[in-house]
């Protein structure tokens, strides 16, 4: 027998975790701010192996544990206006990230939609693998560390709204951001916000909701940026004004990991309006390499990329096709047990999804602080 694991995500509470076995830290400061610690999950009940690995552990498996040694380091804050925040240690790319987080928070804080502020962080070295957005695994590795964070906090505000009120927790009732006792009197979580802060950091119990009590995760919901998006008011990286900085665009390679080998008409794009910098980025382990071009504008960098002669040296994957690469994935695929029962039908089909091209309304893009002496 194997044993399978649960991944800590969003099937939590499916594959048979308690609503008490989670712990995290309430973080020291003028404000409330909790954390979670994933540190140890509860094995899940012993299942039936079959051949395929990808049964008992895949890639969403491995990112988000790859997660759990930072999952401190990503906090809920609630605030003295009654609201709350959080920064998101991922890429919002459109796939709706931060309304699902915002939905997540505002679940176990008993608090609207409205009132939780989820922006983007800025990189953080130190959260390592915490920090990747891909593979679909943003939701399954963030809903359970914020969902605790966020079910930290409400504890602390009902505990200060209990000394507050003259009451006991088990009294006190929490909804859309004000907890009220017996007898009609309440406090909001903006008057409780430094109450409930910690003094020194200290670790605190997680009482998660059991989903029967949802009423905001897996119901409708607007996505909380569609009206900036469809009005223009919302913001993207290119449009961020850093003062002395210059727009700086790469041309890649035709083909996968080719590589830049020179430039025909180097001194002709040199010499175009607005351009300062025409330089060859070499490929490394991580980075695909190409020609980069810095100007005054965004505009004269697209005018000298496209004006760029470059010559190309071939990458590992040139001459493939999509039918050699089906082919060699044919080839990779694991044999399929046959059924326990032989005489059962079985229904054996393959199916295959082409990559397609997205429409962004930017670009891939960062703004990288460079300075003398940085690494």
């Amino acid at each position: 027998m194997a044993i399978a694991r649960t991944s800590g995500g969003a099937d939590a509470a499916s594959a048979g975790i308690s609503r008490r076995r989670f712990v995290g830290y309430l973080i020291a400061g003028p404000t409330l701010v909790a954390a979670a610690e994933l540190g140890l999950v509860e094995q899940a009940k012993a299942s039936i192996p079959t051949a395929q690995p990808v049964d008992l552990y895949d890639l969403s498996d491995l990112l988000t544990d790859a997660t759990r040694p930072t999952a401190n380091l990503i906090t809920v804050a609630v605030n003295s206006d009654g609201t709350a925040s959080f920064e998101m240690p991922r890429a919002e790319v459109g796939q709706g990230i931060t309304t699902a987080v915002a939905m997540t928070i505002a679940e176990e804080l008993d608090l609207p939609v409205s009132k939780v502020n989820v922006t983007l962080a800025d990189a953080r070295p130190e959260l390592v693998w915490n920090q990747i957005t891909g593979g679909s695994n943003t939701m399954h590795s963030i809903f359970t560390p914020v969902r605790v964070a966020a079910a930290i906090a409400r504890g602390a505000l009902l505990e200060a709204a209990a000394i507050e009120l003259g009451s006991t927790v088990s009294q006190l009732t929490a909804k859309d951001g004000v907890i009220s006792a017996p007898g009609g009197a309440s406090v909001t979580y903006g008057a409780l916000s430094a109450k409930a802060a910690a003094s020194q950091t200290q670790t605190a119990s997680a009482q998660l909701k059991s989903t029967s009590q949802f009423t905001v995760v897996g119901k409708p919901q607007k996505r909380v940026d569609a009206l900036d998006i469809v009005t223009g008011r919302k913001r993207f990286a290119m449009e961020l004004n850093v003062p002395n900085a210059k727009p700086t665009m790469v041309c890649r390679p035709p083909t996968i990991n080719g590589s830049a080998q020179s430039v025909k008409n180097l001194a002709q794009v040199k010499s175009m309006a607005g351009v300062t910098d025409v330089a060859i980025s070499p490929n490394s382990r991580d980075v695909a390499g190409g020609v980069a071009v810095r100007a005054d504008t965004f505009g004269q960098c697209i005018d000298a990329v496209r004006a760029l002669q470059v010559v190309w040296g071939p990458g590992p994957a040139d001459g493939k096709s999509d039918a050699s690469v089906l082919a060699d994935l044919k080839k990779a695929e694991l044999p399929v047990p046959p059924p326990v029962n032989l005489l059962a039908k079985t229904l054996d089909q393959r199916f295959t999804f082409h990559s397609r091209p997205r429409d962004p309304l930017e670009p891939n893009c960062a703004i990288a602080d460079v300075r003398p002496g940085s690494p």
